[in-house]
């Protein structure tokens, strides 16, 4: 690589660093214009690709990098590791096999398999490989912090949380050992600690930069009473659900509240309009305000524990007019009526969420094993794609007597209305579930293996939705187990209906 080619690649990494990913592209492509077929820039490229989520891309330029360099063993670590998003594990493995013996002294090769291992459910096997990158470097704070992920995936969350402090005390700058850190305290009920941690989110993929940010951050609720304060929504939908119930709480501290949602929200948190201004996020809160906070950052400053959860249900309500139009739909029908979402959607703008929405939802084949549960009448509320095309597509083959709601649901009110209607809802970690959680009606939660924090660790019963129920996966990806419980109980809840009548 001659010296020009070398100052490109150099300054393209400086963006990369700053995930400025277009700026270094345009570096990259001038770099390979003076040093034609550089091995070291294809294999930047390729990064550069990956960070993007552009998998496909990325493998097509790592192993363009592999065949002018068939010896490089970080090009083959970083092919193991586009392997493993690609869901290739075997062949990931296989690529950082062949980089640990080229590069024997290149740790993040071994901490690459771990991971790798670790996606595999291969928890154990995933610690030897952390404990040997950690063994060839003491100070590499990104094995610890993986480590750490493992053992919180085992049950095992102190071994954890000291993983993660070891990570922190080599880094104290690492934000993804601050941000697992939080998820594993939050996860088994340490709260305390755990909101603060949970800060770190504003680190881990952008820095702290607010469209509001020219204004002050609530800080502490003291003195807040009179004070116009704008609370925004943050991260998923479900998220708002869950978090809205401390705007009635804020109110009753005296702030003039400004709360902007997602326009897909608004109906149904009508019933928040008697303590804030509902607006649209990002079209409204233009108003002049005083403070400023995250929707999710309202449990840290609220001192939230376990026993202080504000809990009181339901804090949303239904639209009762549209509730009474799907009960004459519905007709008088004796039999238990349970309503289904099996599927959280699939969000082409966050490719971030894939691997975990993958692991979070059901397969409809699988789900339609509880339709031979007798005295029992399904309802679909199913919306998002694919699983609300492959329902109309394959729905007479799979589940003719399932009821497909998707035409009636044209947004959170209708499906609001129509769990009113219903004796039960079953669902996967989703929005539904925490707005049937909100309403106060009767929940079922299909939980996968590596919870979200919200359904803490081996707990059966929610102190944020005190109507819900909750099915740990036992094993990891094992879905039948689950709803083989699920058949049970359902069989028995329909058998005490009948019984009463």
């Amino acid at each position: 690589m001659n010296f020009e080619a070398q100052l490109l690649l150099n300054n393209a990494m400086h963006h990369l660093q700053l995930k400025e990913f277009d700026k270094a592209q345009t570096l990259l492509d001038k770099a390979l214009i003076c040093s034609p077929k550089d091995p070291e820039i294809l294999r930047i490229m390729s990064v550069n690709l990956a960070l993007q989520f552009k998998f496909q891309d990325a493998l097509m330029l790592i192993d363009q990098a592999i065949a002018l360099d068939p010896k490089n063993g970080v090009a083959y670590s970083n092919r193991g590791n586009i392997l493993k998003e690609l869901a290739r594990h075997e062949e990931a493995l296989d690529s950082m096999e062949a980089a640990i013996k080229l590069a024997p002294a290149y740790v993040e090769a071994y901490s690459n398999k771990g991971n790798i291992l670790q996606e595999l459910y291969r928890y154990e096997d995933a610690l030897e490989w952390y404990d040997k990158a950690i063994s060839l470097n003491p100070k590499y704070a990104e094995a610890y912090s993986n480590k750490g992920n493992a053992l919180a995936l085992l049950g095992h969350p102190h071994e954890a949380i000291q993983c993660f402090d070891q990570a922190t005390a080599i880094n104290p700058n690492y934000v993804d050992a601050y941000w697992h850190k939080a998820l594993t305290q939050l996860n088994y009920g340490e709260y305390q600690n755990g909101w603060q941690n949970y800060e770190a989110r504003w680190f881990k993929s952008i820095p702290l930069q607010f469209q509001y940010a020219n204004k002050p951050r609530l800080e502490n609720l003291e003195n807040i009473a009179g004070k116009k304060v704008f609370i925004w929504s943050e991260q998923g939908l479900g998220d708002t659900l869950q978090f809205c119930r401390y705007i009635q709480p804020l109110f009753e501290l005296g702030a003039q509240i400004t709360f902007g949602v997602p326009a897909a929200l608004v109906n149904v948190l009508g019933a928040l309009k008697k303590f804030c201004k509902l607006v649209v996020i990002n079209k409204g809160g233009k108003d002049e305000f005083d403070f400023h906070s995250p929707l999710l950052s309202l449990p840290l400053l609220f001192n939230t524990d376990l026993d202080s959860i504000p809990n009181q249900i339901p804090y949303l309500e239904l639209n009762e007019a549209r509730k009474h139009l799907f009960e004459k739909e519905i007709g008088n029908k004796q039999n238990l009526r349970v309503g289904l979402i099996w599927n959280g959607g699939f969000r082409v703008d966050h490719p971030e969420l894939w691997a975990v929405n993958k692991r979070r939802n059901i397969e409809l084949d699988q789900i339609a094993a509880l339709k031979d549960v007798p005295d029992i009448d399904f309802y679909s509320l199913q919306k998002g794609e694919p699983a609300e095309s492959e329902l109309i597509a394959r729905k007479h083959h799979i589940w003719p007597d399932l009821i497909n709601c998707v035409y009636s649901l044209n947004d959170f009110e209708d499906t609001a209305a129509l769990m009113g209607c219903l004796d039960l809802i079953i669902s996967v970690d989703t929005s539904s579930a925490h707005l049937a959680g909100a309403l106060g009606r009767p929940v079922w939660i299909l939980n996968r293996y590596d919870s979200c924090w919200r359904w803490l660790s081996g707990k059966e019963h929610s102190p944020w939705y005190p109507t819900a129920k909750i099915f740990h996966q036992k094993q990891p990806g094992n879905w039948d187990e689950v709803i083989e419980r699920v058949r049970r109980e359902l069989n028995s809840l329909a058998h005490r209906k009948h019984a009463t009548l």
